[in-house]
């Protein structure tokens, strides 16, 4: 969702997930037009990329194409790959980049999105347009299963803090996206110096709002982290 919104402005130029350990599929603009003119495009940008990550990093995924700032996502969970060390290094070396931490406040609704579109869906986005996912029925949830993940997450977050700390930053949650908030809207586009308008996006949300009715066993989910931290992620479902 924050991709598509940076994209909506007329002075970003936000690819998605550009490093992975698959062929490059997140690239947008020029690139994306090649890739849809040129036959083998991605295989020989995907190899261009595993051959120089750096070279690529800069050389590419950087690339102006006019606009005024670039930039990707990168997930955690390719940050702590030993794969992706030379890019991580890069990033936590080069001042220049601006880091914008994404994070759910909710890290149920976080582990519930991640398990029913890793297990079930196999969707992790929908724009309009698109025929709607089939509806999910409610899944259970294993409680350690749940606390390694929320444990696994705050850590994973406090470590790339800690190592992007010297970089200009900017902390954003998805449940602000998601109201929209005016104010934090602006903030972010004024942290990224360009000038602020509204952004848009065609993206769908695929979640249900009522954790009671997503998860079966919601109650039993409920008495394990009751007195705990993560209690009050249980709260108004």
């Amino acid at each position: 969702m924050l991709v598509h919104l940076l994209r909506s402005h007329p002075e970003i130029c936000s690819h998605a997930e550009v490093f992975t350990a698959k062929q490059i599929t997140g690239i947008t603009g020029t690139y994306l037009r090649k890739s849809r003119e040129e036959a083998g495009f991605l295989e020989r940008l995907s190899w261009e990329r595993d051959r120089d990550p750096i070279k690529f990093l800069y050389k590419i995924v950087l690339d102006l194409q006019g606009k005024k700032i670039a930039g990707f996502k990168l997930k955690h969970d390719e940050l702590v790959l030993p794969e992706f060390k030379m890019v991580r290094d890069e990033i936590a070396g080069d001042l220049d980049f601006r880091v914008i931490h994404l994070r759910r406040e909710n890290l149920l609704r976080r582990f519930l999105s991640h398990f029913v579109a890793n297990r079930i869906t196999h969707t992790t986005l929908l724009v309009e347009g698109q025929p709607p996912i089939s509806e999910v029925p409610p899944v259970r949830l294993d409680p350690l299963e749940c606390q390694r993940d929320f444990e696994t997450t705050l850590k994973r977050d406090a470590e790339f803090r800690d190592l992007f700390a010297r970089h200009r930053s900017f902390s954003l949650s998805y449940e602000e996206m998601i109201a929209g908030d005016p104010e934090k809207m602006v903030g972010l586009q004024n942290f990224l110096g360009v000038s602020p308008r509204k952004l848009t996006t065609t993206t769908k949300k695929l979640s249900n709002d009522n954790l009671r009715g997503a998860i079966s066993n919601f109650d039993e989910l409920r008495s394990h982290f009751a007195g705990s931290p993560f209690a009050k992620f249980f709260e108004n479902a």
